[in-house]
C-alpha cells in the first residue's frame, strides 16, 4: 500500500510576467480580504474583484481560495521571521527595550497574524498546523539566541529552552487565542510589560 503523498500547494508555476504578477496580486488581495472580512467572508469573488481580475483567472492558479491562504501565509511568515531576526537587539540594549523592540517588528505583520487566526478557527487544514509548528520552532531558536546573549539571566531562568518556550506561549495565548479585541499597539504594550515582568526587569 502506498504511502499518504505530503501535500503541496498545487500553484501553477507563472511562466510569464503577467502571470507572475496576477498570482501576486491574488494573494496580496487575499491578505486584505482576510483582514477585512474575516475567513467566512474572504470568498474567492471578492478576492477576485480585490486583485482586478477575473475568477476565472484565479482558478487557473488556485484550485480554491484554502490554496491561495497557503501561498499567503508561506509568503509572509518567511518574511516575518526573517524581519523578527533581523531584528534581534544587541547586548547593550537594555532588557525590557530590546523586548519591546521585537514586537514592534513582529506586529508590524499583524494583519498576518491575526488573518492566521481567523484561518486557524474555521478550517481543519493540515497545511496551517504545520506552518504554525515550523514558524513556531523558528522563534524558539531566534528566542534561545537572543537569550544565551542575555547572560546571566535572573534566577529561575536558567533554563533557556524551558524560557523560551514560555516567551513564546506569553505571546501565542494574547495573540492567536485571546477573547480581548485590543489593538495591536495595545497588544504590544501588554505583552512588553508582561514578558518584561517574567524576565525580573520590568
Amino acid at each position: 500500500m502506498k504511502g499518504k503523498k505530503r501535500h503541496q500547494i498545487s500553484v501553477r508555476k507563472p511562466s510569464q510576467r503577467r502571470s507572475r504578477q496576477s498570482v501576486a496580486a491574488i494573494v496580496e488581495a487575499s491578505a486584505q480580504v482576510l483582514e477585512e472580512r474575516g475567513y467566512k467572508g474572504a470568498t474567492t469573488n471578492r478576492i477576485a474583484e480585490r486583485a482586478g481580475v477575473s475568477v476565472g483567472t484565479l482558478y487557473q492558479y488556485f484550485r480554491s481560495k484554502d490554496e491561495i491562504f497557503e501561498a499567503l501565509i508561506e509568503k509572509e511568515s518567511t518574511a516575518y521571521l526573517a524581519a523578527i531576526e533581523k531584528s534581534v537587539p544587541s547586548i547593550k540594549m537594555p532588557l525590557d527595550a530590546a523586548i519591546r523592540r521585537m514586537l514592534e517588528v513582529g506586529y508590524a505583520h499583524h494583519g498576518l497574524i491575526f488573518g492566521m487566526r481567523e484561518v486557524f478557527r474555521h478550517t481543519p487544514a493540515e497545511f496551517y498546523k504545520g506552518r504554525l509548528r515550523r514558524v513556531r520552532a523558528e522563534l524558539h531558536r531566534i528566542a534561545v539566541c537572543f537569550l544565551e546573549a542575555q547572560k546571566p539571566l535572573p534566577a529561575g531562568l536558567e533554563d533557556i529552552d524551558l524560557t523560551a518556550d514560555t516567551l513564546i506561549a506569553i505571546c501565542e495565548g494574547m495573540t492567536l487565542f485571546s477573547r480581548i479585541d485590543a489593538t495591536p499597539e495595545q497588544l504590544i504594550d501588554i505583552l512588553a510589560k508582561a514578558l518584561s515582568r517574567y524576565m525580573g526587569t520590568y
